[in-house]
Parts: structure tokens; sequence; C-alpha cells
């Protein structure tokens, strides 16, 4: 008998918190309207975007100046994930972006399949110069990317 109370108390301590938090949990109990604007106030900022666009950035540039292609070119891919995700979660910037970016890696591209440091230190820095004009647009003047990074952050980098 003791055995069977210890494991309904036991079983009482798990299950009632489990139960309460299901019982407020917004996205389980709440009206469509309302999950709709607790998810509008979570969307990423730009701020929040272009922290992990400068990450990229940076490893852009050190995975190429590594010879590290493959990388590189997965770099390429991720900066416009977040472009287009930029321009889903901020629309007003939408015609800045389009403006600013139409081309900006197609350079940088070409020399990532070619494997030539030259032609993509050259595309970089191009690219650059894209995405600060486009700080200027945006009233970011302030914010100047390094042309040379001082290093990388992924551990895929040496």
């Amino acid at each position: 008998m003791l055995k069977k109370i210890i494991i309904l108390v036991s079983f009482s301590m798990f299950a009632t918190p489990l139960a309460l938090a299901n019982k407020n949990d917004w996205r389980k109990n709440s009206s469509t309207d309302k999950k709709l604007e607790n998810l509008i106030k979570v969307i990423p900022s730009t701020s929040d975007l272009m922290i992990q666009m400068g990450e990229r950035y940076k490893n852009l540039y050190w995975a190429g100046k590594q010879e590290k292609w493959d990388f590189a070119d997965y770099q390429i891919d991720e900066m416009q994930a977040l472009i287009r995700t930029l321009k889903i979660t901020r629309p007003k910037r939408s015609k800045s972006i389009d403006t600013h970016f139409k081309n900006a890696f197609s350079d940088i591209q070409k020399a990532i399949k070619e494997n030539n440091w030259s032609k993509f230190s050259s595309g970089f820095d191009s690219m650059r110069h894209k995405c600060m004009a486009c700080h200027r647009a945006n009233d970011h003047a302030f914010i100047v990317l390094n042309p040379k990074p001082a290093k990388g952050n992924s551990p895929a980098l040496d």
C-alpha cells in the first residue's frame, strides 16, 4: 500500500506542473489572432538578422582566404537566405534590398566556382561596397564593414 501511495504522490508531483504548463501555453490555447499577435512580437529584427549576416561575412572572407571553397559557397547561400528572410520580416526594406543586392554575389560566386582567391578578393570587396551602400540607404552609414575581417568564428576555419 505504501508503495502505491509513493507512486501516486510521485506521479502527481510531475503531472500537475505539466498540466498547468500546457494550460498556460498560448501556442496551444490562444485564439488564432492572439497566436499571430505573439508571433509577430518575436519576429527577428533587422539588427538580429544583421548579427548573423556579420558572422557569415567574416566566415565567408576566411573561407575564401583558406581556400575552403565549399564552405565559402555555403556562407553565400546562408547570406542569401538571411536576405530573403529580411525581405519577409521587414517588407519596408524590400525595395532597398532589391536595389543593392540584385547582383551582389555574382562575382564572388564565380570566383568560388573557379577556386580563385584573386577574383574572390575582388568579388568580396564588390559585395562589401554593396552592403555598405545598403547601410547608407537605410540610415546606417555608421556601420562600415572591415575589408579584411580579423578572423572567422566558425570552428570549420583554421
